[in-house]
């Protein structure tokens, strides 16, 4: 289900329609939650390694409530208050804190999203199981990073696009392991991740990637996938694919960084509508609404419900200066 925001006036307004899904996921919402519980308790500096979130405005808020957020882990000194970001981390970050005397059940508090900590667990059952296990994801996002150090550090293999599967194929045939798995970043694309194992199956000359469930009961397969992609991103996935069947113009809000926000836009872009990718409602421009009647926003999983409002606001400020505004569920 959609929720329609529609303009009634004497003329003809533009429909908005925001999908249901559009903002904060709970792995997002959680993270935030425990950073601004462990600030508002500390007398002095909340340190955050890495952008809790990939969102720019929500780091803002959180830097005005004395959040300070550092990209290096040197950089948190020794004893501080310490919240981990939502993407999770590698063991070596939880070593490097360990020795600043910066503990779990002291002064380490982790906003790793249960669902990423999912697939560190698949990562290392299937490695434990014997499975040469390779990721989809991207090179440079901390959740694949941090799943890599779980396999084989920097040398583990990842595929980052949906039409590299040569390099896929290229790795399996250049070396000699028993068994292959491939697992993915949560926040990946669901077409781009079937996509990717359909090129493989046509070319892959001694068998097939075939699904192992998510329980991993049976891990006798030769070649296997496991679907690591998060109900969150899936659901707004979707809600890209019921927009499209009518909108004529959809509006993703999202961080610069955000893996899922991307995906959502790039998902708008293949169905061929008008699309635009922004961080806030500074950035809609008047000219992307002329003869647009019907107009769909959504939002990635690191989007606050305060900013889609802005942008629906400033949409009717755009293409409207007098209407009457009713909220209607379809």
């Amino acid at each position: 289900m959609l929720w329609t925001f529609k303009f009634v006036s004497q003329n003809k307004m533009p429909e908005i329609k925001v999908a249901k899904h559009a903002g904060f996921c709970f792995g997002v919402k959680k993270a935030i939650e425990i950073a601004e519980e462990v600030a508002e308790r500390n007398t002095g500096k909340t340190y955050v390694y890495g952008q809790l979130v990939h969102n720019e405005k929500v780091i803002s808020d959180l830097e005005s409530k004395g959040i300070v957020f550092v990209e290096n882990v040197n950089e948190i000194p020794q004893n501080a208050v310490t919240v981990l970001r939502a993407h999770g981390e590698s063991g070596t970050t939880y070593q490097i804190l360990e020795g600043k005397s910066i503990t779990k059940g002291n002064n380490l508090n982790d906003a790793t999203c249960p669902l990423v900590t999912l697939v560190h667990n698949v990562a290392i059952k299937l490695k434990n199981a014997g499975y040469e296990v390779m990721i989809f994801g991207k090179h440079d996002h901390p959740e694949s990073i941090g799943t890599s150090y779980h396999l084989k550090g920097s040398d583990t293999f990842i595929v980052e696009h949906a039409e590299d599967s040569d390099l896929v194929l290229d790795y399996v045939n250049k070396n000699n392991y028993e068994k292959y798995a491939l697992i993915s970043q949560t926040t990946m694309s669901v077409y781009g991740y079937k996509k990717l194992l359909e090129d493989i199956n046509i070319k892959l000359k001694n068998g097939k990637f075939e699904e192992i469930a998510l329980n991993l009961k049976d891990l006798s397969k030769k070649f296997g996938y496991v679907d690591t992609i998060c109900n969150p991103t899936k659901q707004r996935q979707s809600d890209i694919d019921e927009l499209a069947q009518d909108r004529d113009i959809i509006i993703v809000i999202g961080g610069k960084n955000s893996s899922n926000s991307k995906e959502l836009y790039e998902k708008a872009k293949e169905f061929g509508v008008e699309s635009y990718f922004i961080q806030s409602a500074e950035q809609l421009k008047g000219e992307w609404f002329t003869g647009k009647e019907k107009i769909g926003v959504t939002a990635g999983a690191s989007t606050p419900d305060y900013l889609i409002k802005e942008v629906v606001e400033k949409i009717k400020e755009i293409t409207t200066n007098k209407e009457e505004f009713l909220n209607l569920k379809i």
